[in-house]
């Protein structure tokens, strides 16, 4: 696989660049990241070249430009948002986002997946992502059965938001634990892609339940971004196109943890 081409001067910002490759999908992608320091990697194929340079400019804007859920919606969109407390709450979510983006028309397959990835990425948010007082996963220990019990702690919640402005719907689930990185995305994304070449389950021998929700939400979009602030919060970002939805073409890992010296050891 070709390792493209980096682009590290979009709007002077050679601290983030992207990487561009001729074709690729999610173990290409993903693969392009682990092997640079970049943040994010775009799949150009069918792409004319002011679409690519756009996109790039786009995906780079900082998230104080317009505070946006996704930096390529309109800023006309209306934001709707959702905090999740516990595993009924999860399920409304779940079923909110899944009947509005039915009733903006996205095929039915895909409003499938979307759902699957949203009640996953809830769990993780709700189960996995919070800690200890020794740093430890809090509800490790507990059975699934038993979770559906658990009220989550002041400031432990899970939130959902979502907008769409007529061309494209994102949905994103956030967390304020902050624990997921860099390094932990980037090897499920690849990790689920190599066993998906090789027809196995991607699901089988998984290390964490973290695992299940990265790869169905990479399946269920076409662009997708971590926003991963280390010990402060992680909010996972997909979109997906409503008129022709298209296989995941942008991937970016957002991690203020990550240093570019340190991109080999990830």
């Amino acid at each position: 696989m070709s390792r493209g081409t980096s682009l590290g001067s979009v709007r002077g910002s050679p601290r983030m660049p992207l990487v561009l490759l001729p074709s690729a999908d999610l173990l290409g992608l993903s693969r392009a990241l682990v092997d640079s320091s970049a943040k994010g990697a775009i799949s150009t194929a069918n792409l004319p070249d002011e679409a690519v340079s756009s996109l790039a400019q786009r995906l780079l804007r900082p998230k104080t430009v317009r505070k946006p859920l996704h930096p390529l919606l309109s800023a006309t969109a209306t934001l709707f948002e959702q905090e999740v407390c516990n595993y009924q709450e999860k399920g409304l979510a779940v079923t909110m986002v899944a009947d509005w983006a039915q009733s903006l028309g996205l095929p039915s397959r895909h409003v499938l997946a979307l759902e699957q990835a949203v009640d996953e990425l809830l769990l993780n948010a709700l189960y996995d992502a919070p800690r200890g007082p020794r740093g430890t996963p809090r509800y490790a220990e507990i059975p699934p059965s038993e979770r559906v019990l658990i009220q989550a702690l002041p400031g432990e919640s899970a939130w959902v938001r979502f907008a769409s402005d007529g061309s494209r719907l994102a949905v994103g689930v956030s967390d304020r634990m902050g624990q997921l990185r860099r390094h932990t995305v980037l090897s499920y994304l690849e990790r689920c892609a190599s066993a998906q070449l090789r027809h196995q389950s991607p699901l089988e021998d998984k290390t964490s339940g973290s695992g299940v929700g990265l790869f169905l939400t990479a399946m269920a979009a076409s662009e997708l971004l971590f926003r991963l602030r280390q010990g402060q919060s992680t909010e996972i970002v997909f979109c997906q196109y409503l008129s022709r939805p298209r296989p995941l073409r942008v991937l970016v890992v957002d991690d203020d943890a990550h240093s570019p010296l340190s991109s080999s050891q990830t």
